[in-house]
């Protein structure tokens, strides 16, 4: 059950807050927010978008979504900064965390509410589907980045989920903190380990199901990755990550884009046989991307500022 803002369904108290951070989200925004806003629930949620865009996207809110609560911000503030404002300016127990090139399946909220019903997790995760299934590069740039959150990946108990479809309980945030504010890419694995460091795991359940619209076209999935692989060493150099050796030594490197391929033909050859056949197609293009990663993992694991 929606509750719009500003409106007199806001006697109601929402048990669900779903959190959207933007930035220049022109392009997806109208799919996120139509599908968000059709939730097939009795569970009462309410919907606020934290925007620091320098596009059309607080106009497209704003104008189309008047029941979407939207905080615009003048400065550009980063994906847990965002997360970060939407935290503190909702109150609901549950804090779903949607990003604005998602488009949630319409059981979303029931399924991830269950979850968290069943057991006392910190944060219950879904899978991604890729929206750009005609797309080579967006298949590729899907693949280097979910195949371990695919709607074909197992349910288990696992230290990191992507934030772009995962739901917190509002005292994860009391008892740990929030995102850091000023780290690009990477803040959530970052709070993610320190969940799992305190013995405190995040449920991912395949069934809960987003779609992703991909970036697509050559140089901006391989640019990305270059960004992705740069942050992820960041990360580890501040966190003490799994694969922080790779910052300690970074001659080996060179050699992650040939263990990222052996991996991925792995889980795809057990979990998901139409995506390896995909990937049988695309392997040449998935080990680029993945030296673009690790160039720029080696441009983060070497950069001492």
């Amino acid at each position: 059950m929606f509750l719009p803002h500003d409106s007199s369904a806001h006697v109601i108290a929402p048990s669900v807050s779903v959190i959207v951070p933007c930035y220049n989200s022109e392009r997806t925004i109208r799919a996120c927010l139509g599908a968000l806003l059709n939730q097939q629930t009795p569970i009462p949620y309410d919907v606020t978008v934290v925007d620091s865009s320098t596009d059309q996207t607080p106009d497209i809110v704003a104008r189309e979504f008047p029941s979407v609560r939207l905080i615009h911000l003048t400065k550009r503030a980063y994906g847990g900064a965002a997360r970060n404002v939407g935290i503190r300016a909702t109150r609901a127990p549950y804090c779903l965390m949607i990003d604005s090139d998602c488009v949630a399946s319409p059981d979303v909220i029931d399924r991830v509410i269950a979850r968290h019903r069943e057991a006392r997790h910190p944060a219950v995760g879904g899978s991604l589907r890729n929206g750009t299934p005609r797309s080579l590069s967006g298949w590729v740039g899907y693949l280097i980045e979910f195949k371990d959150f695919m709607p074909s990946a197992p349910m288990r108990l696992t230290w990191t989920v992507p934030p772009a479809n995962l739901a917190y309980r509002r005292e994860t945030f009391e008892r740990h903190g929030c995102f850091d504010d000023d780290v690009w890419l990477g803040e959530d694995i970052l709070f993610h380990w320190k969940l799992y460091s305190a013995g405190e795991p995040i449920l991912f359940d395949p069934a809960i199901q987003v779609t992703h619209l991909n970036r697509t076209g050559w140089r901006t999935v391989l640019g990305y990755q270059v960004d992705l692989g740069r942050h992820s060493a960041l990360a580890r150099r501040r966190g003490g990550l799994p694969g922080s050796y790779l910052v300690r030594y970074p001659m080996l490197i060179p050699l992650l884009p040939f263990a990222r391929l052996a991996r991925a033909a792995a889980s795809l050859i057990r979990h998901d046989l139409q995506a390896f056949l995909v990937f049988l197609l695309v392997w040449p293009m998935y080990l680029l991307a993945a030296a673009f990663w690790s160039f720029g993992f080696f441009q983060g694991a070497v950069n001492k500022r």
